[in-house]
């Protein structure tokens, strides 16, 4: 079973993604913040992380340059309620596999998931 981190400070929609993705053969963990999720990063392993953007204090940007450069090779989509280009195009760039603008559907996470992972 796939292990995901979800990294996210909305708990409510955390609550929503974590079940949805347990419901669809992952085994999801979650974080409020970026620094629970180095944590966490640190103590277990994980195939995949999926990350809101904007948290308080660091940013998921933050969060991806930390799994860059500690975990290469660690599959990272990254997803905002605010679909700027600017960063996108930098989530992308940073090593973000994908971009998810909220509010999306949660079947085509999975298939992103899916596919991040192989």
């Amino acid at each position: 079973m796939a292990r995901i981190l979800l990294v996210d400070d909305d708990e409510e929609l955390a609550i929503l993604i974590s079940e949805y993705l347990n419901a669809h053969g992952f085994q999801a963990e979650v974080a409020a913040n970026v620094a629970e999720a180095r944590r966490q990063l640190e103590q277990s392993r994980f195939d995949a992380v999926l990350s809101d953007f904007s948290m308080p204090g660091e940013s998921g940007l933050d969060l991806l340059g930390f799994v860059c450069s500690m975990y290469p090779g660690l599959p990272f989509i990254m997803m905002s309620g605010s679909d700027y280009s600017t960063l996108k195009d930098r989530a992308l760039e940073m090593g973000s596999m994908e971009f998810i603008p909220k509010p999306f559907e949660f079947r085509k996470m999975v298939g992103l998931l899916e596919k991040a992972i192989g």
